[in-house]
This record gives structure tokens, sequence and C-alpha cells, in this order.
């Protein structure tokens, strides 16, 4: 039995260390390669601040920055909202637009309309009225593109969660 044992052991401590043999051998390999023949960047200190500036290009296009809070009170279903923030940085180039979602039932509780670049919500309401209670909502910030016509399409958009709480 105690034989049986040690050869088990003796076995698993042989498998592990040449996984981890492996697992050098290809890291080694992939480190002494140029970055399009492993499908990425290598970094170091020489190339670090190229990769970046490769990468700020890359994704400028798409990003955007919004104002807003995560936590929004309500006095009542029907009131307007004593300290929720909703805007377009003036950093973006774009305009944007919101919609506010119930998590839970997947409702569309609140949408802006065009929020131009630097433009910050007023105190609104929103457009379903709610019971009293706390929600969890996700705030879905659209980028937009403006088209030759005046009309908006989305571009990209991210989702922030936020907390709803109506108070009466």
């Amino acid at each position: 039995m105690k034989n049986k044992k040690t050869i088990i052991i003796g076995g698993v401590v042989v498998l592990l260390l040449a996984i981890i043999g492996c697992l050098v051998f290809l890291l080694l390999r992939k480190e002494g390669k140029a970055p399009e023949e492993t499908g990425g960047y290598v970094m170091d200190k020489e190339n670090y601040q190229q990769i970046k500036e490769d990468m700020e290009v890359a994704v400028q296009e798409g990003y955007f920055e919004t104002y807003m809070n995560t936590e929004w009170t309500f006095k009542d279903g029907a009131s307007k909202t004593e300290d929720a923030v909703l805007g377009n940085s003036p950093n973006n180039t774009k305009p944007i637009r919101c919609e506010v979602i119930l998590n839970d039932t997947g409702e569309v509780i609140y949408k802006t309309g065009v929020l131009p670049v630097g433009a910050v919500l007023e105190p609104f309401k929103l457009d379903k009225d709610l019971e009293a209670g706390r929600y969890e909502a996700t705030c879905q910030v659209y980028l937009l593109n403006e088209a030759e016509d005046g009309t908006y399409t989305d571009y990209s958009n991210a989702g922030f969660n936020i907390t709803i709480t109506v108070e009466n």
C-alpha cells in the first residue's frame, strides 16, 4: 500500500514538472519572436511608449467619457431626481444618448434625447412612475454618429450599474 502511494505521488510530481517545463519553454519561445509572429506585442522598456501610442490611436475613435453618479434618489415615482448626474463630457468628440433599464425586468424606464458634447442634464423625472423602493438598473450610454441628414445612429455603447431609490 505504501509503495502505491509513493508511486502515485512520484507520478504526480513528474507530471507537474513536465507541465511547468512546457510552460517555461513556450513562454521563452514566444518572447524571442517578433510581434507579428506571436499575434501581439512583447512589451519591454524600449518599445513601451510606441505600444502605448499605438493603443491610444486604435481606441480613440470609439472612446468616450460620461458624467454620472451611480446612486439616484427620487422623492416619489413622479418627482424629479434630487441627486442624479448624467451628462456628456466636453472631452468627447460625439454626442451621446442614454437609456436606463431595470435589471430585473429589462424595462426601459428613462430615455434621454441626444446630449451634445459638454451637455449635462437638468434634474429629470423617470419615464415610468416607480413604487417606493430600491431598484438595480443599468444606464446604457450610446456614442452617436451624425448622418448628413441630421439623424443619429449608435456608434458604440457601454453600460453602467446604478441604484435608484424611490423614497415614497
